[in-house]
This record gives structure tokens, C-alpha cells and sequence, in this order.
């Protein structure tokens, strides 16, 4: 999804009213916590980091990272374990 084609609170909010959906509902189908998702759609937390983050971008309200984009942790991650013996 394009920075253009992204939703704002309130459309995600209609779009889950037009199929019949709670945000419960959603939250659980997906791995959220309702209350994490119910503040992004009232506009309590922008979805920056971590849970709120993944939720605001399956809600279309933020964009994914590039295909291909390396993680943020995963170098540090890699390096750990390489450095445990753990390869």
C-alpha cells in the first residue's frame, strides 16, 4: 500500500463497520490486543512501535517497510547468536 493509498482512523473505522466487523473482533482474528487497536482507530496512539505498529499497517493507516528492507534488529540479532556459537 502507497503513502496515497493509505487510510485514516476514521475510514479503517468504516471499513470494518461496512463488513460487519467489531474491532474485537479484528484484534483477535489478527494476534492484537483489542485495546491497541481501538486507541489507533480513535486516534489515541499513531501506531509507531511495536503492536501498534504491525496493527496500523494491516489497517492500511500506516505503510509497510520496502520488500527486501533489512529489519532494524536483525544484524544485532544475527550477531548475537553468531557470537553465542548458536549458527
Amino acid at each position: 500500500m502507497s503513502t496515497s493509498d493509505l487510510r485514516t482512523p476514521v475510514q479503517a473505522r468504516q471499513w470494518l463497520e461496512r463488513h460487519g466487523v467489531t474491532i474485537s473482533a479484528w484484534a483477535r482474528a489478527r494476534g492484537f490486543k483489542p485495546s491497541v487497536v481501538a486507541a489507533l482507530l480513535s486516534g489515541r496512539t499513531r501506531g509507531q512501535w511495536g503492536q501498534a505498529h504491525e496493527a496500523a499497517v494491516q489497517l492500511g493507516l500506516r505503510a509497510a517497510p520496502e520488500a527486501g528492507e533489512m529489519h532494524p534488529l536483525a544484524s544485532s540479532q544475527a550477531k548475537s547468536v553468531a557470537t553465542r556459537g548458536e549458527v
